[in-house]
C-alpha cells in the first residue's frame, strides 16, 4: 500500500483507498469524546483533473453506497493509502471488507489497524511477476 502523499501517484476511477478516521462523538455534557483510530476501505469514484481523489463511496457495501467527497469525509484524519486496481483483485478486496463484521451481525465495520487491514486484505492482492 502506498500513500496517496508521493506525487507521482495518480489514482483512477474504480481504485481502492484505505482512510485513517478518527471517530469522535459529543456526550451530553457537550465533552468530546475520541475513540481509537479506524480504516476504512473505500473505492474512488471522482477525481481532480490533476489526479487527485475527489469523491469516495464506501467499498464494503453491495450497493457501494452514495458518493461523497474525500476531503470532507466525516472523521477523516487526512491520512490515505492507494490501492491501484492495477497491483489489486478488487471484488475480491471488497468481498473481504465486507466479511470484517460485528460480532453476531452482518453490518461492516472498519479496521482496528492499518496492519489488520493489510492482513485481512492481503488475498485480493496480486503477485508480483
Amino acid at each position: 500500500m502506498t500513500e496517496t502523499a508521493a506525487p507521482e501517484i495518480k489514482a483512477r476511477r474504480g481504485d481502492l483507498v484505505i482512510v485513517e478516521l478518527r471517530p469522535s462523538y459529543t456526550t451530553a455534557s457537550y465533552t468530546r469524546e475520541e475513540q481509537p483510530l479506524a480504516y476504512r476501505l473505500m473505492e474512488v469514484t471522482n477525481l481532480f483533473r490533476d489526479g487527485r481523489i475527489k469523491m469516495v463511496r464506501d467499498a464494503r457495501n453491495e450497493g457501494g453506497g452514495y458518493a461523497q467527497r474525500l476531503d470532507g469525509l466525516l472523521h477523516s484524519t487526512g491520512r490515505r493509502w492507494l490501492l491501484p486496481v492495477a497491483g489489486w483483485n478488487v471484488p475480491e478486496a471488497r468481498a473481504l471488507a465486507a466479511q470484517h463484521v460485528y460480532p453476531n451481525s452482518t453490518t461492516p465495520r472498519d479496521f482496528l489497524s492499518l496492519e489488520d487491514a493489510r492482513e485481512a486484505l492481503a488475498p485480493a492482492r496480486h503477485s508480483k511477476p
